[in-house]
């Protein structure tokens, strides 16, 4: 929802009325708020996870669809042989489709052409809402100057939690106390375990399970290190822009979607395995000017590319657009 309510606060400022409404799961009084709120356009984040109910409503009410795809809707289910029919249908019927990189659009054409003249590439914006005060470090035990990575993902096999896991433990053993905190909520249950079990064999693993956007900025400003481990990415993930504008080094996987925000050297660090995990992460703990360069530079790009005011403009552009093609 982090995408969606910031979306929603910056096009509310815009003058555009906005009704979020979740589908996993869809609330029983789903149908009664969308009745009351009437909406001219309905917008989907994720093809299959809210795409599949937004289609349904943009039908019932003859207006348009437009489809926000994510790396999930790309990388998994697009090429999932009993999920795909229901990405393609959903994009078939979209007025508008976006995606968050150029990349991203051109997986999207090559697979299905036919949708080509309808997809709008729109970056992701970087935004918090206002923030509680919460020493995240006191609440662990540990003191200011232990080292702290963290993996800011829900817990689902695609993020690699257990990478993670497995690249600290490596990095331990170049010399440094390091820790680790996960934070997200548990959405696949074998995952969990997978967590749960290093939990207990790792006294230098932490999880605190899904956290509050309003206490997200403590527990990025607790972190030497902001990881993200994924096995793909939709081109622009929200816990690394918001690590960059909170002047926190990143660490990413050195996939597609990681590779078209962080630049290795420049704006943060990519590994490929588990290793490179360990050394990168060794590298940014020891080496302050290097961590305080790529802190700079990534903060600079985010500040110039990330303005989340400009992301609802051109979202407002597609909906006009949208609307102007019809349901």
């Amino acid at each position: 929802m982090t995408t969606a309510r910031r979306l929603a606060t910056h096009l509310g400022q815009l003058g555009v009325a906005v009704q979020v409404l979740p589908t996993q799961p869809l609330p029983q009084d789903a149908d009664d708020l969308i009745q009351g709120f009437r909406p001219q356009l309905v917008h989907a984040f994720h093809a299959v996870k809210a795409g599949v109910v937004a289609r349904q409503v943009a039908q019932s009410l003859s207006i348009p669809l437009v489809v926000t795809l994510t790396g999930t809707d790309v990388h998994d289910d697009l090429k999932d042989a009993q999920r795909r029919p229901v990405v393609v249908a959903v994009l078939r019927d979209a007025a508008a489709i976006v995606t968050f990189t150029p990349e991203m659009a051109s997986e999207v054409r090559e697979a299905l052409p036919e949708v080509a003249g309808k997809i709008f590439v729109i970056p992701q914006g970087v935004w918090l809402p206002p923030q509680e005060v919460w020493d995240v470090r006191e609440h662990l035990g540990l003191t200011k100057e232990t080292p702290l990575l963290l993996l800011p993902a829900n817990i689902r096999k695609v993020k690699r939690p257990t990478l993670a896991v497995e690249g600290v433990a490596k990095g331990r053993q170049l010399g440094v106390d390091a820790h680790l905190l996960l934070a997200g909520a548990i959405l696949e249950t074998d995952e969990g375990q997978r967590v749960e079990e290093a939990l207990k064999h790792h006294a230098w693993l932490h999880f605190l399970g899904a956290v509050p956007s309003e206490r997200m900025g403590s527990v990025y400003e607790a972190a030497d290190i902001v990881l993200n481990t994924s096995l793909h990415e939709g081109g622009m993930a929200n816990a690394l822009l918001e690590a960059m504008w909170l002047k926190r080094p990143v660490l990413a996987s050195a996939v597609m979607g990681n590779t078209s925000l962080v630049r290795h050297e420049e704006t943060g660090l990519l590994f490929r395995d588990a290793d490179e995990l360990a050394w990168q992460a060794h590298r940014l703990l020891t080496d302050k000017a290097l961590r305080q360069r790529l802190i700079d530079n990534a903060f600079v790009w985010v500040r110039q590319h990330c303005d989340p005011m400009k992301e609802a403009q051109r979202y407002r552009e597609v909906y006009a657009q949208a609307l102007q093609r019809g349901g």
